[in-house]
């Protein structure tokens, strides 16, 4: 409880400054606006410690600010706003006496060339030494909890113009802690700010790269930095890629100004900045800056262009490569960025340089892809029309040798010519298969009875089966079993895989068909006990054209078509083919479909 005098009025005046800092602790922890509290820190020092003047000055970049002042109002208007060099008054500092935290540089001990910057107060010079001179100086140096300079507090024309006594120092020191405090807690607002600034920044650098298109993604990412650092211009540029690419430049707002090239500007970052990934600021009229003369000039010519007074550039780049240049042009009377915002800038080129590789990556992925389509294409187109063109000579050959036979003109050439027409026949037709599987021409879906297909194919293989001395036994299942799909190619699947049990099998071996469905997936299982695949020779066995390894599978005729044939059809009806052998012992395969919904 502050005592009060009979007249109603507050008590002393030390009474006064502690209401005063009661008051000024509750707003400095509450208050968001800082210029307010320090206008009231002074006005604390003017009104109740009784100083004629009371100032507060904060750092911003290299320089000290005057933003709070107390006291005549044609002192306040001649020192608020005045900009002095940070390292002039740490140089005072260094001259002064040290009154606690407080520090006193009496008359005739500062620098001459200082006070042509520093308000004098106009009062006549006393001899006596406890007078406060006109000349005199009173600061109180405004240092965060981990040593760095915020700010400054100076006063002026003390209580009875005469030096503060110890007391008096010691009222002013507890005003002094609270603008410290007022500056400290504005700093940590204004530093989370903005990292949440710069982290928005970032985030919406990376949601540009889900445009489709490096040239969308760059176009997208320059808005977001262009107006998160409210700049005048903001481009990227990037070099070739390795396939000889177009060079990719884009800036924003989009206009006439075009950024410089970026291949040779680009080099001399590459062993300017990139190697400690630095930005670099660029001031127009500056020369002392890690760019070649050359480079230097062109970046400076494309900021006056845009009617920015400075601005940055870094490189960007992802790993070990660099693919070119992110550049921000500010307008003059910016700031230059903080080191964050320069972490931030060079993280956001970082983001870049992924963003680049990515597309181009995927460029480069889709080119290859077409590239392959074409080829594959082109292969098919070749197969079918190298069959058609061997199929109608094919024919005449096998109608003549079927009127030889006709004629009982046999003997064992025509045999020979018979057998080996036949297997050309097999193997035009094998080819004719898998063009049109890849083109998928002619396909009809409908509901197709397993069991009867498989029936079929056991039919049709019988005598080969037969001749061989191979079991082949069908475990029919009660019912029908059916699937959803073109019955020819269904038939085709069976053909082969029943087809290929038969053919590995030895004479009295055997081979078991099963069709049977299971929960949502319908099956057609052929095994056999034949002489098996290698585990070398699975890896390999629905490619195109492969043959075994095994000497004994090679004796055998076969294209090496039939198996990717059957996987591609499998595959086109949502199905698969698994396969479980041992070399030797024999193989199972399994055609595997979708039942048809009910």
């Amino acid at each position: 409880m502050v005592a009060q005098e009979p007249n109603g009025e507050l008590g002393s005046p030390s009474e006064q400054a502690l209401q005063r800092l009661s008051e000024l602790v509750r707003r400095v922890n509450s208050s968001a606006d800082t210029t307010d509290v320090l206008e009231e820190i002074a006005n604390g020092v003017h009104e109740v410690l009784g100083y004629g003047v009371a100032a507060i000055s904060q750092l911003e970049g290299d320089a000290l600010v005057m933003v709070a002042a107390a006291g005549p109002e044609d002192v306040r208007a001649q020192i608020l706003g005045r900009r002095t060099k940070a390292v002039n008054i740490l140089d005072e500092f260094r001259a002064a006496d040290h009154w606690g935290i407080l520090r006193y540089v009496p008359h005739g001990r500062m620098d001459p060339a200082h006070l042509d910057n520093i308000w004098t107060p106009d009062i006549e010079p006393s001899d006596d030494p406890e007078a406060w001179h006109p000349e005199d100086a009173l600061y109180a140096p405004l240092y965060s909890a981990t040593g760095e300079l915020l700010g400054n507090m100076a006063v002026d024309l003390p209580p009875g113009l005469r030096l503060p006594s110890q007391a008096e120092r010691e009222l002013l020191e507890m005003f002094v802690v609270q603008a410290g405090l007022a500056l400290s807690n504005a700093q940590q607002r204004e530093r989370l700010a903005r990292q949440v600034h710069l982290g928005a920044i970032l985030r919406e650098v990376a949601q540009s790269g889900s445009r489709v298109g490096l040239e969308a993604m760059l176009a997208s990412a320059t808005e977001a930095i262009n107006r998160g650092f409210d700049a005048v211009r903001t481009w990227v540029s990037c070099a070739r890629d390795r396939d000889g690419g177009p060079e990719t430049s884009v800036a924003y707002p989009a206009g006439e100004v075009q950024p410089p090239t970026c291949e040779p500007l680009r080099a001399d970052l590459l062993v300017t900045a990139w190697p400690a990934g630095l930005p670099v600021p660029v001031a127009v009229t500056d020369t002392e800056i890690p760019l070649l003369p050359t480079s230097l000039e062109k970046v400076q010519e494309s900021l006056q262009e845009a009617g920015a007074g400075h601005g940055v550039v870094v490189p960007v780049g992802n790993g070990q490569e660099m693919f070119g240049y992110l550049g921000i042009g500010l307008r003059e009377q910016q700031k230059p960025l903080r080191p964050d915002e320069l972490d931030a800038l060079t993280e956001v080129a970082r983001e870049l340089g992924r963003m680049v590789q990515s597309a181009r990556l995927f460029e480069t992925e889709q080119r290859l892809v077409s590239e392959l389509r074409e080829l594959d294409r082109y292969k098919g187109e070749l197969i079918a029309t190298i069959s058609h063109e061997l199929k109608t000579p094919l024919t005449t050959i096998i109608g003549h040798v079927e009127l030889l036979e006709d004629q009982q003109v046999g003997g064992r050439s025509v045999q020979a010519i018979r057998r080996n027409a036949n297997r050309l026949d097999r193997l035009i037709q094998n080819l004719l298969n898998y063009a049109q599987v890849q083109e998928r021409r002619g396909s009809v879906r409908r509901r197709v009875d397993l069991v009867e297909l498989a029936d079929s194919a056991i039919e049709l293989l019988s005598q080969q089966a037969e001749s061989g001395g191979v079991e082949v036994s069908f475990d029919r299942p009660p019912g029908r079993v059916e699937a959803t799909g073109d019955p020819d190619e269904l038939g085709t699947v069976l053909n082969n895989l029943i087809g290929n049990a038969v053919k590995y099998t030895r004479a009295g071996g055997r081979v078991v068909v099963e069709v049977g469905l299971a929960e949502a997936l319908v099956h057609v299982t052929v095994a056999d006990n034949g002489i098996g695949i290698s585990r070398v020779d699975r890896s390999h066995l629905f490619s195109t054209f492969h043959r075994s390894s095994n000497p004994e599978a090679l004796s055998l005729p076969g294209t090496g078509l039939g198996l990717a044939i059957s996987r591609r059809i499998a595959e086109g009806h949502g199905g698969r083919i698994e396969v479980d052998s041992t070399l030797g012992r024999g193989s199972t395969f399994r055609l595997v479909l979708p039942a048809p919904a009910t």
